[in-house]
């Protein structure tokens, strides 16, 4: 083999995997927020499970990428193993896509729209078609569609360059040498895993087989046992990437492998068998492309039905080889492994910034509880949940900083840019709520104690400030864009209580109806509910400015155009909160 060759060989391989990366990130993009909605639909149900591995799998074009992100899952505590079985053999089978895809290479004539399909033509036309909508096209559908098709023509420009290096190899006495070699099971299935752990990808491995199956020098023989290793070999990326997480997640990764282990061994048994006793008559004929997808396919999916019922018998063995229990210690949603597919690490960055507004919301309602009952029994869990919230907030920034420096399409970047405002804020109301868990144990200390007045003034701006606050959670978990209108009439409603009360404070104070501690008491209050408030209306804005194309980046110059303005809507909940909290 010349170095030309080689060079040549290396150049295509390397077209080859870039255009099939670009085709997966174009079909992740065009997926969007449907990636992390297909994941969370997985139940205890096999079957969809597998279903969804298969989906997952087509849509990242790699069943090692698809693995990781099970890996990632379980390591995080949302998908429990028995859940992680299915999707791992979904994604065995989602993965033969590409192999598939490559068996067009194989029309040599017929009707014109089949000869359209040739690679020759095919590629080319895709690549050119692709380039123009990534160059030109403003619309973002139409820069995803030219990034998916731009890939796809890539992905035959690299398999035919890849061709053509290897074809002047087939008289070579040792090339031949080396497929006869590979006949025999063990070095076949060695080679075959070899070759995959190297790329860490069997959709690559198996085109490259492809590829050397144009020089017509794949038998059936030999194809056979390489496919089968390729499956194996692929265990090594979910296996390197449970290197550091915990039990759970090694667990994953070693029934990943069990499963490929297990359903290669069957298969060459009962292959080599039949092979052995009666014999395939199409044994040593040569294998083209269409021959290897579909042997790919057929291993894959009846790997999947065979050993589906033997669920729960994979998990228990990863429990004997992996000692320890399964862990449960609940949800954490950042994990690195996510940041390779960025919908899925976006889904979980806002999940986790939801947790965290969740734990802010019930300090909030617990220090307000606090300050009512004169009880201070709460105040200990509260100080507990505002260090988890710091923490969570110093983490959740560095992922999305590093989730910042991966290829996120427009939406995404979006929503990332929005979620670093968004945590500070959170952040900021779970000061706040500190703070009134302070000032109730200074009430409870100095044996302070408000007026009627004073109490019944408290609790309708509590009331209120619970409100906006639970509307708040709300509006950014479900991007409820209805609940998000609803937050700003509602923070103008608690700067309306804030300064009545305030004034009213003052005239008791001035008129000697009240102690002075008291008076000072209820003022911080007060001006702490209105910070938090304040901080529910930015998370608001930040729904709304994620929903629609048109706001204003700016939340100030949004704020100043809706009080000069004041549409109809605002205008009708404004005059609801007013009446509802009434003083």
């Amino acid at each position: 083999m010349s170095i030309t060759n080689l060079i040549t060989l290396l150049g295509g391989l390397g077209l080859f995997l870039f255009g099939m990366k670009v085709m997966g990130d174009g079909l992740e993009k065009a997926a969007g927020n449907k990636m992390h909605k297909i994941i969370e639909t997985m139940t205890s149900n096999i079957f969809r499970s597998v279903l969804v591995g298969a989906v997952v799998t087509t849509l990242v074009q790699s069943s090692s990428a698809a693995t990781v992100m099970v890996v990632g899952f379980v390591n995080a505590g949302i998908m429990r193993l028995t859940q992680a079985v299915g999707v791992i053999m979904g994604a065995n089978i989602g993965t033969t896509v590409t192999a598939q895809l490559l068996r067009l290479g194989d029309i040599d004539k017929g009707a014109w729209y089949l000869v359209m399909l040739k690679p020759k033509t095919l590629a080319p036309l895709a690549v050119a078609i692709g380039v123009a909508f990534l160059l030109f096209a403003k619309r973002k559908k139409l820069n995803t569609l030219g990034e998916i098709l731009t890939g796809f023509g890539m992905l035959f420009v690299g398999m035919a360059t890849m061709e053509g290096a290897v074809y002047a190899l087939r008289d070579l006495p040792q090339f031949k040498e080396a497929f006869v070699a590979c006949s025999h099971p063990v070095v076949g299935v060695l080679v075959g895993a070899g070759v995959t752990a190297l790329i860490q990808s069997s959709s690559a491995s198996v085109g490259i087989l492809q590829a050397v199956a144009s020089t017509g020098l794949v038998t059936f023989s030999s194809a056979v046992p390489i496919i089968l290793g390729q499956n194996i070999g692929t265990c090594i990326t979910a296996l390197l990437s449970s290197v550091g997480a915990n039990k759970n997640a090694k667990k994953a990764a070693f029934i990943h492998l069990m499963f490929n282990t297990m359903g290669t061994i069957v298969f060459l048994v009962g292959i080599y068998s039949y092979q052995g006793f009666i014999g395939f008559s199409f044994w040593d004929n040569a294998m083209n492309r269409g021959g290897i997808a579909d042997f790919h396919t057929i291993f894959n999916i009846s790997n999947a039905v065979l050993l589906m019922p033997f669920a729960g018998i994979l998990v228990k063995m990863a429990h004997v080889v992996v000692k320890g229990k399964e862990e449960n210690k609940g949800q954490h949603n950042l994990d690195e492994r996510f940041l390779s597919t960025p919908a899925v690490a976006v889904s979980q960055a806002v999940k986790e910034v939801v947790r965290m507004g969740t734990m802010a919301q019930q300090n909030v309602l617990l220090s307000m509880e606090s300050i009512i009952h004169k009880n201070t029994a709460s105040n200990a869990k509260i100080l507990e949940q505002e260090d988890m919230i710091d923490i969570m907030e110093s983490d959740i920034t560095k992922y999305l900083v590093k989730l910042s420096g991966h290829p996120l399409n427009k939406e995404e970047n979006k929503v990332v840019s929005g979620l670093f405002h968004v945590i500070t804020d959170i952040e900021r109301i779970g000061d706040h709520a500190v703070n009134l868990s302070e000032y109730s144990t200074y009430i409870v200390k100095e044996d302070i104690e408000f007026s009627s007045l004073a109490k019944r003034e408290l609790s309708i701006i509590f009331n209120a400030v619970k409100e906006i606050v639970a509307l708040t959670i709300k509006a950014y978990e479900e991007q409820d864009i209805e609940a998000a209108k609803r937050i700003q009439p509602c923070e103008d409603i608690v700067d309306l209580l804030k300064e009545t009360l305030r004034m009213r404070h003052i005239d008791r104070l001035s008129q000697q109806k009240c102690n002075s501690k008291a008076g000072v008491i209820f003022l911080d209050i007060i001006n702490n509910l209105e910070r938090i408030a304040d901080h529910c209306s930015n998370i608001g804005i930040a729904v709304e400015q994620l929903n629609s194309a048109r706001m204003e980046l700016d939340p100030h110059m949004y704020l100043k155009h809706l009080h000069q303005n004041k549409p109809e809507e605002y205008e009708q909940l404004y005059a609801q909160y007013r009446e509802k909290y009434k003083i």
